[in-house]
């Protein structure tokens, strides 16, 4: 029963993810060579400061996973005649939905080189009956692993609930 807890709650921080997050048996891998489609009321392109802002309604989706929001800015670098992403950010009313795992909060910022998606504002995870909450969570998309931290705003808060076996 402990060693369940403990794989749950594996899962449940660790599985959780934005852009690009594929579970095949039980792995994620996450990939951000995939193609991401874009859908929002408003685009400015700004190629001084080197930036995307979508903005009103926005949807993005690359794979199985979708992020909602009310602007979602990207960050990049020209190098030639491509631009290289470093971070994007998404702001107001987050939410990255990734087959049954979503995530909530006011802000998610992912950075591209590093693979890692900070959840801030009120952030939550939630898969199935399993929550977990903080004032900043933090997944590590590479390597399986995430950091929830408490502040003076919130407190971690977890609930975990045990998969019930067929009785029959």
């Amino acid at each position: 029963m402990r060693r369940r807890f403990w794989l749950v709650a594996v899962v449940l921080l660790g599985l959780l993810a934005g852009p690009g997050w594929a579970a095949q048996e039980g792995q994620i891998q996450h990939d951000s060579g995939l193609p991401v489609q874009v859908v929002a009321n408003q685009l400015q392109v700004d190629d001084v400061r080197g930036l995307f802002v979508f903005s009103g309604q926005v949807q993005a989706r690359q794979d199985q996973a979708t992020i909602y929001a009310d602007k979602l800015t990207v960050f990049y670098q020209q190098q030639g005649s491509k631009r290289q992403i470093e971070r994007v950010l998404a702001e107001g009313a987050v939410r990255i939905v990734q087959l049954d795992r979503v995530a909530y909060g006011e802000r998610a910022e992912f950075f591209v080189a590093e693979a890692r998606i900070e959840l801030g504002g009120a952030p939550r995870v939630v898969q199935g009956e399993n929550e977990v909450a903080g004032e900043t969570i933090r997944l590590y998309l590479n390597e399986r692993r995430s950091q929830v931290e408490g502040g003076s705003q919130q407190r971690v808060r977890a609930l975990f609930v045990p998969e019930h076996g067929d009785a029959s």
